[in-house]
This record gives structure tokens, C-alpha cells and sequence, in this order.
């Protein structure tokens, strides 16, 4: 991302990458034994944290736990762009709840795998893709 921050607010980096392991697990087993519970969770953690209440997310608490396990060292960048790609992250899991509410399991499966491809790139590559789309917009709305 740019040095240039976008609304004065940080995040650890190595956080982050571990929630979107913690993600991507919850994902697979969701993948592999569609549950409502599991979507409960997603849900709950996501809106949570895309209110700025980390305390009450389990997600959240979990990954710093694994992060100082691990030894990373907290590395902060600006929460701008992730705060718009966990929003994001959100509304998938909000469709994906609704779903498979409904009883488009497979429906509600397959937003989630769109979900999981995403978080593993965060955690493996470093890549978000929420992030990219919000530079996308950015720069677009600077156009008009």
C-alpha cells in the first residue's frame, strides 16, 4: 500500500494475515460440512470487527494469541483499505448466511469459497484483494 495514510489508523499486518488464516479455516469446514453455526460465527466476527469493536471478536483475540505464539513482530500499516475489505468480507458472509438460510446451501458454498480464496491470499501471499478494489476506487472517484 501507499505511505500515505487514509484515515490515521493502524493495524498489525501479521494480525491480520493470521485472522485471515483463522478465516480460511472456518471456511474449509464450512466447505466441507455446510453449518449454520459456522456462518453465525463469520457473521458475528465480521460484523463485530467491521464495527471497530475488536474486544467482542473471538477471531480477533485468537489471531494476536497465534501472532505472539509465533513470534511475529507486529508490523503496522494503515487500516484504511482492510477496514473497506472486511467490510466486504461482511457482506459475503452476509449473503452466504441469508442463503443458506434459505436453503441454497450451495449457493451459500459457493460465496464462501469466494471468501476462502480471498483469505488465503491475504495469508499467503500477502495479497488483499479488498484492498486492491478500494485502490480501484479510489482512483476512480478521483476522477469525478
Amino acid at each position: 500500500m501507499g505511505s500515505c495514510p487514509v484515515i490515521f489508523k493502524k493495524v498489525d499486518q501479521n494480525v491480520v494475515r493470521v485472522m485471515a488464516g483463522l478465516v480460511s479455516a472456518i471456511a474449509v469446514i464450512f466447505i466441507i460440512s455446510p453449518q449454520l453455526w459456522l456462518l453465525t460465527l463469520l457473521l458475528y466476527d465480521f460484523l463485530v470487527r467491521s464495527l471497530d469493536y475488536k474486544k467482542a471478536s473471538p477471531i480477533f483475540h485468537l489471531a494476536k494469541i497465534i501472532a505472539k505464539m509465533l513470534g511475529l513482530k507486529k508490523i503496522e500499516i494503515d487500516a484504511g483499505a482492510k477496514e473497506f475489505a472486511l467490510k466486504i468480507g461482511f457482506v459475503f458472509v452476509l449473503i452466504s448466511f441469508i442463503m443458506f438460510s434459505l436453503g441454497e446451501a450451495l449457493a451459500a458454498v459457493l460465496v464462501v469459497a469466494v471468501l476462502l480464496v480471498c483469505a488465503f491470499l491475504e495469508l499467503t501471499f500477502n495479497y488483499c484483494v479488498g484492498c486492491q478494489i478500494y485502490k480501484i476506487l479510489k482512483k476512480f472517484t478521483k476522477l469525478f
